[in-house]
């Protein structure tokens, strides 16, 4: 019943209310994207994603990279500013819309890009058979850390074991991890990064000034 039914009422309910409350950070973000980044403030809206049975959607989400940055290191990718958005995932807030749409849920696989997943088959194929998830069992555990076939045994995992209470438990782990990862970003790896953008500060401008904002 609650695979059926009530998982979709949860969504629809949840995703309003939040799209709600959120809506002035959803909006303050977007002008922070836009005076660090530069136009646009979305991510590549021409990469659809695979739903539910493979059926393409676009995925709404604040664009975090910097543009042609694609091959080059993370600390060229990123800004400080949009490299912290990423890691709390606030980039992520604007599938909300995605969920009260129907595309997505709270609580499944994440979809990945068309043409860059697994061929159709029958291992791990029924991640395909629920919807997207906002967060789900692979990123409960800590997405970062976990490599590409394990995720897709994760959600195979999460397929056969859906229920409203299993949902709770991933919502409520999520911004758990987020919060540890974020710290150890802020003690190990961010001076790091300070650390590579001053050995490679050419190679940084160079990059900037080839690739103002538009």
């Amino acid at each position: 019943m609650y695979r059926k039914f009530f998982k979709r009422l949860f969504d629809i309910v949840f995703s309003f209310i939040l799209i709600i409350l959120l809506f002035p950070v959803m909006i303050i973000t977007g002008i922070i994207v836009y005076i660090d980044l530069g136009k646009p403030i979305f991510f590549n809206e021409r990469e659809p994603r695979e739903g539910k049975n493979r059926k393409p959607f676009i995925m709404y989400k604040f664009r975090t990279k910097r543009l042609n940055s694609e091959g080059c290191p993370d600390y060229i990718k990123y800004s400080d500013i949009s490299k912290i958005l990423d890691i709390t995932r606030i980039n992520e807030l604007p599938q909300l819309f995605n969920i009260l749409k129907g595309d997505m849920s709270f609580v499944g696989p994440r979809p990945f890009v068309v043409g860059e997943s697994l061929p159709p088959g029958k291992i791990h194929e029924e991640r395909y058979l629920v919807k997207p998830g906002l967060t789900g069992a692979a990123q409960a555990a800590g997405a970062q850390t976990v490599n590409y076939l394990d995720k897709l045994e994760f959600d195979v995992i999460y397929y056969n074991n859906i229920s409203f209470m299993y949902d709770l438990k991933l919502i409520f782990k999520t911004p758990i991890w987020l919060i540890k990862y974020l710290f150890k970003y802020l003690k190990e790896i961010k001076p790091l990064r300070k650390e590579y953008k001053k050995e490679d500060y050419n190679y940084l401008n160079t990059y900037i000034n080839e690739n103002k904002k538009p």
